[in-house]
């Protein structure tokens, strides 16, 4: 089962936490701490897997605290202060929700979290550097191919007509391909594929995600805050939020 610990300076904005985490009996909440300092010493001997944590905290930023988590552990910043989205997301957060929580929105966050727990449990153990593959094994990047190096150090090719979507994760990046039977999860940000992308095939739909717009097959609006897209040649589907829903709204009326 999934843990989690909570980092937060307000002992009322814990408590709330919880309560609304109740719901969710697939995550189980290790316990809350009131400050970086006591996160640091919990975080040097417990891995959870997920962080819910506090920007502006007693003994500085709860930033700083990103430098000392495991690899396993997936963040979702908590705060009364809408202008460090941005940087929360630069970091690779996970997601971004603001005081006071709503229970539907935290709902959309723990499904996005699960997920990512689920994406890294696939992922290869890492281990020595591997020698990457010469050239020849794995030709040259061009307009229709991408090399992009996979999570452990492998290489492959990606080629551009085989992309359905791709979702940001931080530095990496989840490109769903079609007959694949699971995303592949590569080091390269959605940044960097916006930039190397036709932006009017593969529009970008907000911070997370880029979609190939002419292979999105079904669109579900389960809700304000999560909306599902379904594409052509693949079985795995796409949860967005309300900014990036709004925008494939926009995206829709000008066809």
């Amino acid at each position: 089962m999934p843990t989690a610990l909570l980092v937060d300076d307000e002992p009322s904005a814990s408590l709330r936490l919880r309560e609304l985490l109740s719901a969710h009996r697939e995550i189980e909440v290790l316990g809350d701490v009131r400050s970086v300092a006591q996160a640091s010493r919990v975080l040097k001997q417990h891995a959870p897997d997920i962080l819910f944590l506090d920007i502006e905290l007693p003994g500085g930023s709860g930033l700083k605290l990103l430098a000392e988590i495991s690899e396993r552990t997936h963040v979702c910043f908590i705060t009364a202060h809408p202008q460090y989205a941005v940087t929360a997301f630069e970091v690779g957060a996970v997601d971004y929700l603001l005081k006071p929580i709503d229970r539907v929105r935290l709902g959309v966050a723990v499904g996005r979290l699960l997920r990512a727990i689920r994406v890294a449990e696939l992922l290869p153990k890492k281990g020595p550097a591997a020698e990457p593959p010469s050239p020849s094994e794995w030709g040259k990047e061009g307009e229709s191919t991408f090399v992009v190096t996979l999570r452990g150090g492998k290489k492959a090719i990606l080629r551009r007509d085989d992309i359905l979507w791709i979702e940001g994760l931080g530095k990496y990046s989840r490109v769903c391909l079609a007959g694949e039977r699971k995303p592949a999860v590569v080091r390269r940000s959605l940044a960097e594929w916006a930039e190397i992308l036709p932006a009017d095939v593969f529009p970008r739909l907000g911070r997370s995600q880029i979609i190939r717009l002419s292979r999105l097959s079904l669109v579900t609006w389960k809700s304000r805050e999560e909306t599902v897209l379904s594409f052509t040649g693949s079985p795995d589907a796409l949860q967005i939020g309300r900014s990036a829903a709004a925008r494939l709204r926009e995206l829709s009326a000008g066809e």
